[in-house]
């Protein structure tokens, strides 16, 4: 089975007012960076990786964000959030080719806080399972991008 080592560049960044998000970047579920982001948008943090994969198969490639507390958005008795804490994602690179604006063609799913969730259900709010064309995480969740190897062939098939 023939096999390519791919090269990843991913910049990340973050919005803080206190405390930085918690980030980590897997393929397959097998992490290769975990570290709190406190980087920002004008210097972001640049994680860089290499991982082979096999002809003919599917690999998500995952952004996490995890340990966030409630406390890190702060809204005002209007409902506007005056201080958050977000990850962003600034660029992703495989194989030393920008990806661009397939970025958007991840899925983010965030894990929703209580009690914020049980409140807008009960507002008759439904929150999405997931969400496309999201560069920017504000909940605790996972944000993945599926692709298939030859990359080049997916990249081919998916720019336009």
């Amino acid at each position: 089975m023939a096999t390519e080592k791919l090269k990843f560049k991913i910049e990340l960044f973050s919005t803080m007012w206190d405390l930085p998000p918690q980030a980590e970047v897997l393929i397959n579920d097998k992490s290769f960076y975990k570290k709190s982001i406190s980087a920002t948008e004008e210097a972001p943090e640049i994680v860089e990786f290499e991982h082979e994969t096999e002809e003919g198969k599917e690999y998500t490639l995952q952004i996490k964000l995890s340990g966030k507390q409630t406390n890190q958005t702060v809204i005002n008795e209007k409902g506007d959030i005056l201080n958050d804490q977000l990850l962003n994602i600034k660029n992703i690179e495989i194989d030393e080719i920008d990806i661009g604006s397939l970025v958007y063609k991840g899925e983010y799913t965030p894990e929703y806080p209580q009690p914020w969730a049980a409140q807008q259900a009960e507002s008759g709010n439904t929150l999405p399972k997931s969400l496309q064309n999201v560069t920017q995480m504000g909940h605790n969740g996972t944000w993945q991008l599926k692709f298939t190897s030859p990359f080049y062939m997916w990249l081919l098939e998916n720019l336009y």
